[in-house]
């Protein structure tokens, strides 16, 4: 079980992040709600490209998020007797979705964004701006006051393939 969570969580995180830096090279200004503040009132308003962007992009994710751990409890499926119940899919969902947001935090955020900084990041006319290595500011994202939302969102994205997965099974068996 553990085997198959650890690689569709790189799977997962895998087709999060050529989503994530697809849209940038699209359009570099996709994600700009996600910019630190000041460099989103330096840029301005978000071009009709990169709200378009913005858009297949969370399309692409949703997608990404569905499709995985769908495949995910398949496969763990074909690989137990009997039926799987609710903590297989679970740890599934858990570990790919954590995964996901220490690598978006960790690789992303700090390593790309705040210390590489290549050009298909960084806003035109934000060039050289502070903001760009505020590491402390990805880190409050992920853990804002005075509820940490993205990290709930961890068990919750668990809870609810865990729950599906046990519900389909349990219709299934009907």
């Amino acid at each position: 079980m553990a085997r198959v969570s650890l690689s569709y969580a790189a799977l997962l995180t895998g087709l999060a992040t050529v989503v994530i830096l697809g849209s940038l090279l699209v359009a570099r200004d996709a994600l700009l709600s996600d910019y630190p503040p000041a460099i989103q009132e330096r840029y301005g308003e978000q071009s009709a490209r990169g709200k378009r962007t913005a858009a297949v992009a969370g399309v692409l994710n949703l997608l990404v998020f569905v499709g995985v751990p769908v495949a995910g409890v398949l496969d763990l499926h074909a690989r137990t007797d009997g039926t799987l119940g609710f903590w297989p899919p679970f740890v599934l969902g858990v570990t790919g979705f954590l995964a996901l947001i220490l690598f978006d935090l960790l690789v992303i955020d700090w390593l790309l964004f705040c210390t590489v900084r290549p050009r298909f990041m960084v806003l035109p006319g934000t060039e050289g701006m502070a903001e760009y290595r505020d590491l402390a500011f990805h880190a409050k994202v992920l853990v804002p006051r005075p509820v940490p939302w993205p990290l709930i969102a961890v068990p919750v994205y668990g809870a609810v393939v865990g729950g599906l997965a046990w519900l389909a099974e349990t219709v299934l068996a009907s």
